[in-house]
């Protein structure tokens, strides 16, 4: 196991990375490496699917009447239990991930470095970092924001993992010079949190931790393909999905292969209800679904990209995909 605390200078928690105002650039503490790394942002899967019609990248909520899901050109959505309506972003790239731990307080991530924050009347950009891709955000309360994706500019033609947090009085951020891009974060608590994505040989890697000196950031012994989601329901029960290969499960000790019908297409997203209620999305309209013992296929009546999966129980789950792709899990059946 690599502790990345001192790699990372504890990760936006110590002096050593910038406090500077929104917008600041931290500083660099990537390595130089002996050959340059795959770069993720050229994943054939980030296309869009065209001008007029939105691909939706994340959807999250906080309640079956209250969902919103994000995409390209700066799309942001909101279910109020009945209709979509469109929100204005303000923002013009695309959008990647979102968080809601409030109905007042709500995070999106974009492509172009921005992160965006509603305050339960309107959007407005409360970071923006050049020269950065976020691919993910995660939040547990409006002083808990974890955003990561690539350093498109870290220094020597790399491309590094990158990781922005705010403490709720300043943004901080660092390069991950052990990960070529970070794709998904999440969190079993405010002080545990999980990022995945591609490490140098590309294959994948996890990083846990806190970003404190008690509680540093290190590298879990995976040793799997690419990551691109993660998702649990507390510190002994996460799930990784994999872009290639089997589903990964650990239990609090070690990392185990999920047993699974192989998937059809590259895995993009996982999420879920509890222990018995897990989803994860991908390539080809795939939909799997974990009921406690058995993974088994669903089908979710679209070809499209599956990107996101976000549910609050076993007859309530909602995908985002490409093509305009919105759909609902009713406990039966999928549906616009």
């Amino acid at each position: 196991m690599q502790q990345i605390l001192r790699i990372l200078c504890a990760l936006a928690i110590l002096p050593c990375c910038s406090q500077g105002p929104a917008g600041a650039r931290g500083t660099s503490v990537g390595v130089a490496l002996d050959a340059q790394p795959p770069d993720a942002s050229d994943d054939s899967a980030l296309a869009d699917s065209g001008p007029t019609v939105p691909s939706y990248k994340a959807i999250s909520g906080g309640s079956s009447s209250d969902v919103w899901a994000v995409g390209t050109s700066g799309t942001i959505m909101h279910y109020d239990g009945r209709t979509w309506t469109a929100s204005t972003s303000g923002v013009t790239e695309d959008l990647t991930g979102v968080q809601e731990t409030a109905p007042d307080d709500v995070w999106v991530s974009g492509n172009a470095g921005s992160i965006l924050h509603w305050d339960g009347v309107s959007w407005a950009t409360s970071s923006q970092v050049a020269g950065t891709q976020l691919l993910a955000v995660w939040a547990s309360g409006p002083t808990n924001v974890w955003a990561v994706g690539i350093d498109l500019d870290s220094g020597g033609g790399y491309s590094y993992g990158y990781v922005r947090n705010w403490n709720g009085s300043t943004w901080n951020d660092a390069d991950v010079p052990v990960a070529t891009s970070l794709w998904e974060v999440w969190g079993s608590a405010p002080d545990d949190i999980w990022m995945v994505g591609d490490n140098t040989s590309g294959t994948g890697v996890v990083i846990r931790g806190g970003g404190t000196p008690d509680n540093p950031f290190d590298t879990l012994d995976y040793s799997g393909a690419s990551l691109r989601g993660v998702w649990g329901t507390g510190p002994n029960d996460v799930w990784v999905a994999p872009y290639e290969g089997p589903i990964g499960h650990w239990d609090g000790n070690v990392w185990a292969s999920a047993a699974m019908p192989a998937p059809s297409g590259a895995l993009l997203g996982i999420g879920g209800s509890a222990t018995n209620d897990v989803w994860a999305v991908g390539l080809t309209g795939e939909a799997l679904h974990y009921d406690g013992q058995t993974w088994s296929p669903s089908a979710t009546m679209t070809s499209s990209v599956l990107w996101s999966v976000w549910s609050t129980g076993p007859g309530d789950a909602w995908v985002a995909g490409g093509d305009g792709t919105l759909i609902h899990w009713n406990g039966a059946s999928w549906s616009p």
